[in-house]
């Protein structure tokens, strides 16, 4: 049986929710997503799009902390011979996480930028990874036609999943969050307290996993939202792909044709 779609609240999304707390969430998403390489499958996908537009820049939105945009910029150098430029975006920008990434050889523009409302100035190949679920179906949408009016690719990409196995998925995750919050940097007292001495990382992670998941949009309805796009010069994809061992990841491709 498939769940219905529930646009319930994920605490980061929330303009009064402290950063110090979302940074918590987001930080440890990266590390997460970095450590298990669980996108690496996407490159080839992030390639073709590249490829499509003969394009050298990726201007990643809802950055986060991050996410897996550096690993994914060294994956297209090594197995795909693209240099490209990646620029990180938030709405909610990560300052440590800005320092983190330009060590990384990777912009991370300290503006807001809203997913919704890119400025025109911001070119390149956009991607939104395990975000797009944020997004309301009409959201969603306008987000994908933005990207289509203005002649870029995107790729969404997304391992969350509105599936019984996914919602139940997500009540391993505060376990995660016990086992994987030493390997994220830096190591701070207030991530340590709030981790391990007020539970307070694993209970908002784990309330925001599960929201994602009951928000994912499933790929019969991302089908049905590309093809209310459909129009020459553009051509979209809805499907899977994955790394061996790793979990699948679905992705949406658009992008120009000649």
């Amino acid at each position: 049986m498939v769940p219905p779609r529930l646009h319930l609240f994920e605490l980061i999304d929330q303009d009064w929710w402290p950063a110090a707390l979302r940074d918590l969430s987001t930080d440890y998403l990266h590390t997460v997503s970095t450590r298990l390489g669980l996108f690496d499958g996407a490159a080839a996908v992030l390639a073709r799009g590249l490829r499509a537009s003969e394009g050298h820049e990726v201007l990643d939105l809802a950055s986060g902390g991050r996410g897996p945009l550096p690993r994914l910029r060294r994956l297209l150098a090594e197995r795909h011979g693209l240099e490209v430029r990646v620029r990180l975006s938030d709405k909610y920008p990560n300052a440590l996480a800005a320092e983190r990434a330009r060590a990384e050889g990777v912009d991370y523009l300290e503006r807001s930028v809203d997913a919704l409302h890119v400025p025109a100035d911001l070119r390149g190949m956009r991607t939104l990874v395990n975000a797009f679920h944020h997004f309301r179906p009409e959201d969603a949408r306008a987000v994908l036609a933005d990207a289509q009016a203005r002649g870029v690719p995107i790729a969404i990409l997304e391992t969350v999943r509105r599936t019984p196995a996914g919602i139940l998925s997500m009540f391993l995750v505060p376990l995660l969050v016990l086992l994987f919050t030493p390997l994220v940097r830096p190591v701070t007292p207030l991530r340590l307290l709030l981790t391990y001495v007020v539970p307070v990382a694993p209970l908002i992670i784990f309330w925001d996993g599960l929201v994602s998941a009951l928000r994912a949009h499933r790929p019969e309805e991302l089908r049905a939202m590309t093809a209310s796009l459909a129009r020459e010069g553009y051509a979209w994809e809805v499907g899977e792909t994955k790394a061996p061992g790793k979990a699948a990841i679905s992705y949406v491709l658009g992008m120009p044709t000649r």
